[in-house]
């Protein structure tokens, strides 16, 4: 039986040493363009290694000069004229309103009126009347807006 055996595996083996080698198939090539050219990365400097600047004073920035027209002394005096007039008015609106009847929400509206009287008050001593004008009417207007709430 060992005879057998052996002469079974011989066979196999040499049946399986027999059968065709298997063909190459040539493998395809695969043409790639060339790498575009990169620019190297830029580095950062370490925060270490660059030198810090030598402190710098700072000082106020100037006020901005003003985009106001050039007017002759009559004009100017009577652009401040109606920006005065403007101003009392809506002081004058202002002064109607009862603070002590006043929500919260109200009382912050009134602030903003008081701020907007004081700041047409500034734009009128600098010579910025086309301001002056602006800030009056909007006091007068929530003034009106405020008032007619009120009642």
């Amino acid at each position: 039986m060992r005879g057998l055996c052996s002469l079974f595996l011989v066979a196999m083996i040499a049946a399986g040493c027999a059968s065709p080698a298997p063909k190459a198939v040539p493998e395809p090539t695969v043409v790639l363009p060339p790498p575009s050219p990169r620019p190297p990365p830029k580095i950062a400097p370490s925060p270490r290694l660059s030198p810090k600047p030598p402190p710098v004073k700072e000082e106020p920035p100037a006020p901005p000069p003003l985009l106001s027209s050039q007017v002759g002394g009559e004009e100017e005096a009577k652009l401040r004229q109606q920006a005065e007039v403007r101003i009392e008015g809506a002081e004058s609106t202002a002064g109607r309103i009862d603070e002590r009847r006043l929500a919260t929400d109200q009382q912050e509206i009134f602030l903003t009126i008081r701020s907007f009287l004081s700041k047409a008050r500034e734009a009128l001593a600098i010579k910025d009347f086309s301001r002056a004008f602006t800030l009056a009417d909007k006091a007068r207007i929530l003034a009106e807006e405020l008032l007619t709430t009120l009642r």
